[in-house]
This record gives structure tokens, sequence and C-alpha cells, in this order.
């Protein structure tokens, strides 16, 4: 897969739009110390098993502008942190360890699902610079319960922001996609995003043709909003989710679970309620076509926080599926509001 083409079809994808609204901090999903206990153990773990060097690396500034520096593009550039394959075994493990304390077990067995998807490309490629080896791991603040900092795993096709500050925590941004989108490791199948594409053809099958016409939109060939620094969402387009059957909304829900659930369920479940409350707010829109599996497909789910979106944007690489997909709160992303 060129770089030149995955990042082509990003190029500009933030203009022509308007800022999102800001918000009062307060509102923000607050926890309590659980989640954020979990994550410090396990990042303690981790920093304790690197060396001077690696410990540099992988830490920052909470304030450092590197953090919203991430890109899902293909890149032989370093990202922020230490690689996972400049790691032994055992601080690989470490590593992987912050991610499960970060993520729910459907999130975490994606997150591996997706970097092992890294190698099967790089097979399929011939190219040795596509590898599982270019996730990186870092820590923006030093990870402590009464504190602020951001746990960023960032690959291609990766991309795990999540902020703790006093017990508040935010999971977005966060991107996910993957390339191949179904392939065979240690005699096993993966698809790690199936339970997304289910989702989304659930809720497209319960459509009927004049529902789909009005949520129908104009082509889009990536995520709108996915890069590092975006903020800017384009105006709502589709339909109302109150505009929908009960039905509907109920799938319209799974949508949302498959993209939120995968972080801690103590940090998804609050996110969900807050987002379901402004379903008379939000808008479901799709694009190319209502089934995910063909390239060009794409669902978008805006609401006054929600942003969730879907692309198979199969053009680039070996022109089958390959998927593309991010979650951002306009209110929450970084804990910045």
């Amino acid at each position: 897969m060129a770089l030149s083409a995955c990042a082509a079809g990003a190029a500009g994808s933030d203009t022509a739009a308007a800022p999102a609204p800001p918000v009062d901090r307060a509102d923000h999903v607050q926890t309590g110390p659980g989640p954020t206990e979990a994550v410090v153990a396990a990042a303690d773990a981790f920093l304790a098993g690197l060396d001077p060097d690696q410990r540099d690396q992988v830490l920052h500034d909470a304030a450092d502008p590197a953090l919203r520096r991430w890109t899902y593009f293909p890149t032989t550039r370093d990202r922020n942190g230490v690689a996972f394959g400049d790691l032994t075994d055992e601080q690989r493990g470490a590593a992987l360890a912050v991610a499960e304390a970060v993520l729910s077990d459907s999130g975490y067995a994606q997150l591996r699902g997706v970097i092992a998807a890294e190698d099967a490309l790089g097979v399929r490629n011939n190219d040795s610079a596509v590898s599982s080896a270019r996730y990186f791991i870092a820590f923006f603040g030093e990870p402590r319960t009464a504190g602020r900092f951001t746990v960023q795993i960032n690959g291609h096709h990766l991309a795990v922001n999540t902020t703790f500050d006093n017990g508040r925590v935010s999971p977005t941004p966060a991107f996910t996609g993957v390339d191949p989108v179904d392939f065979e490791e240690a005699g096993q199948r993966l698809r790690p995003m199936l339970a997304e594409t289910d989702a989304v053809s659930a809720l497209f099958g319960s459509m009927d043709e004049g529902e789909l016409a009005t949520a129908r939109i104009d082509p889009i060939d990536d995520v709108r909003v996915g890069t590092g620094e975006g903020d800017r969402y384009p105006d709502p387009e589709g339909t109302l989710v109150t505009d929908l059957t009960e039905e509907q909304r109920e799938r319209v829900i799974d949508v949302v679970r498959a993209w939120v659930g995968d972080t801690d369920q103590r940090i998804a479940q609050p996110l969900m309620e807050r987002y379901v409350a402004e379903f008379d707010r939000t808008r479901v829109a799709w694009a190319g076509s209502t089934d995910p599996d063909t390239p060009g497909s794409y669902l978008r789910i805006d609401g006054p926080r929600l942003w969730i979106e879907f692309s198979n944007v199969g053009r680039f690489g070996n022109g089958d599926n390959h998927y593309h997909s991010v979650y951002r709160d306009k209110q929450g992303d970084y804990l910045d509001q």
C-alpha cells in the first residue's frame, strides 16, 4: 500500500467545515478512580521494565502538542513513543497489558487483530516496513491516579488516545481500520472489525428504500474527520434517529456500541447513555453502498457530541475491502474543553 495513495484520500478532509462548539468541562464522563487505577498499575509495570532511554521515548509532557499529531497513514517515520519492535518480548507483553487495561475485552481483541493484520499486509505487499513492529506506545503525562495523562497507542490503522484526569476519562479520538479485513493467523481466521460491519449491515437492512433515500448523501471517499489534529465537522446531513422506527433506533444503538464499547465498560456506559439521550439531534447518513463489504460504502452518525464514521476505502491498497473508521466526541476529545 503506497503512502501517497492512502494519504491522498484524507488530504483536505477537514476543510470547509464549522468548528465544534465549546462545552463546560464538568460535562465530561466522571468514572471515579477504578478505571484509572488499573491503567496506572499496568503503566507502572511497563515503565519499570524499560531502560532510561526507552522511558524518555515513552514519557512526554501532558501538554506536548505532539499528542495531537498521530496519524493512521502508513509511514516509515517514527511515531510518538517507543516502537513495539524495539521492545523485548517481556516489554512488549507489558505494553499490551496497558492496552488491555484501557480497553474492553472486545476492544483489546480488536486491537490485537488490527496489529496482526499489519503483518499479513506486509506479506501480501512484500514490504518488510509494513509490520506489527511499527506500532508505538507513549504516555503524555506520567500515569498517576491523581493527575492528568493520556495513553496513546498508534500505528497504521490504529489510534488509541485515552485521557485520564482525576477521575474524568475520555476515550477519544479513536481510529480503527484494517487491511486485509479477513486473514489467517496461526491457523485461525481473523476479522477484527466484524462486530462493526455486522452492526452497520443490520441497520441498513432494517431501512426501506424511502428511509435510505432520505439518509443518503453525496459520495465520501474516506473519513472526513480522522487526522490527529482534525476538530472540524461538516454540516449535519442525513435522517434524524428519532425519525426512525423503534427497531431501527435499536440498530443505531448497536452501531454506536460497536465503537464506543471498545473502551472500558465503566467509561463506555455513561457515554452511551449521553449519546442515546441526544438521538433527537443525531443524524444517520450513508453514501456509496449499504453493504459495508462493497468498496465505497460509507456510514456516518453525527450528534451534538457523537461522531462516528465508517468508510470502506477499497480503492487504496490492492482494491479489495479496506476499512477506515473514527470515533470522536466533539465535546470531549483529550478532555480539552
